[in-house]
């Protein structure tokens, strides 16, 4: 009996915790929905002004419409060129060269700076001597853990490229020879080679062309003198990129036609704002008919059959097309050739920009 009672005590009391206080006070939770407005009228002094329950907006009809007229962008800041001074390229199948007009410490000590800036933390220099400066290795595809792991155990070790610059003075301007080799660690290094054999010594090669002609303007360096017009075309921004300045007059379209002619490129009928080193017929397009083939083994190659081209990433960088645009910038106006899409934009933004100069 008494198990019986204390299963029902329990019980009850399981119920009383679990229920709360509702079994004995009033649940006002949703008395709110049935209260109503008070429509007492507010009682007021004869003659004040009326009340109005509206929003106050201070200097309401100074305020623009609020309504947008285009989808909104974020803003950025356009990209600044920069003057260059003519440094002159010397590109053959054997050498590449630069013809800079100041003397040999000067050209030191711009190659050694931008050196510093490719690699980072330490010393970029392995040795110098007075017409001669060699690099150390630069690492421009560093290996992951998994890859360094692999490395270690088949002992075979990324490649890795040093440059080498020689200094020279040739009627009163400096002359700097630019080579690169291959290291790997335990294999004996290659000898001295034109960077135009390896695509990132030539990246390397090229963006010095830029940094040299920027910081030998000495315009470029005070901000109170960006909008002085250089007598070299060509100028650089940040990033490496050229642009051709065009003078601070409205270019008409007579005029940016004989431009493009004059650097061989051709606009492409069939869009807006294109150019391409070759003509329309020839520019490489995505849904193009090419044959699919396979190599022989003897430097021939056979053709299967047909097939759409998908994309474009075994183009050449003279197959391309490229859109351009005119900008306006305080120092005038700029044609800018978006290579942005193409694999080594530094290299084609040089490759486009020689044909202005040349």
């Amino acid at each position: 009996m008494n198990k019986i009672l204390f299963k029902v005590v329990s019980l009850s009391t399981a119920t009383l915790v679990l229920s709360g206080c509702s079994l004995f006070l009033t649940d006002h939770t949703d008395d709110y929905q049935d209260q109503v407005s008070n429509s007492s009228a507010l009682i007021v002094p004869e003659g004040a002004v009326p009340s109005r329950d509206v929003l106050v907006i201070p200097n309401e009809d100074k305020i623009a419409s609020l309504t947008p007229s285009k989808p909104f962008t974020i803003p950025r800041a356009p990209f600044v060129f920069y003057p260059m001074v003519e440094v002159t390229v010397n590109e053959t199948e054997e050498a590449f060269s630069l013809v800079v007009p100041t003397g040999v410490e000067n050209a030191k000590r711009i190659v050694a700076d931008y050196l510093t800036s490719l690699y980072g933390a330490g010393t970029p220099i392995a040795s110098q001597t007075e017409n001669t400066l060699t690099s150390v290795p630069f690492d421009f595809h560093p290996q992951g853990w998994l890859s360094s792991v692999w490395s270690s155990v088949t002992r075979i070790y990324p490649k890795q490229t040093a440059f080498s610059f020689e200094f020279d003075t040739v009627n009163g301007q400096t002359v700097i020879q630019v080579t690169y080799r291959e290291e790997q660690e335990g294999i004996e290094p290659t000898g001295w080679m034109t960077p135009n054999k390896n695509e990132d010594a030539y990246a390397v090669a090229v963006r010095l062309w830029g940094v040299i002609g920027r910081q030998l303007n000495q315009s470029s360096a005070f901000l109170s003198n960006r909008e002085s017009v250089s007598d070299f075309p060509m100028w650089v921004d940040h990033e490496g990129m050229y642009a051709i300045q065009l003078g601070k007059e409205p270019v008409s379209e007579s005029r940016l036609l004989s431009t493009f002619e004059s650097a061989n490129l051709y606009l492409m009928p069939d869009k807006t704002q294109f150019v391409s080193p070759v003509p329309a017929d020839q520019v490489a397009r995505i849904g193009d008919v090419i044959d699919l083939s396979i190599p022989l083994g003897n430097g021939q190659k056979q053709k299967l059959f047909n097939v759409y081209r998908r994309n474009l990433n075994d183009v050449t960088w003279d197959k391309r097309e490229y859109p351009y645009e005119i900008t306006k910038q305080k120092a005038g106006y700029f044609l800018v050739i978006d290579v942005s899409a193409a694999p080594n934009p530094e290299v084609v933004s040089f490759r486009l920009a020689q044909r202005f100069i040349n």
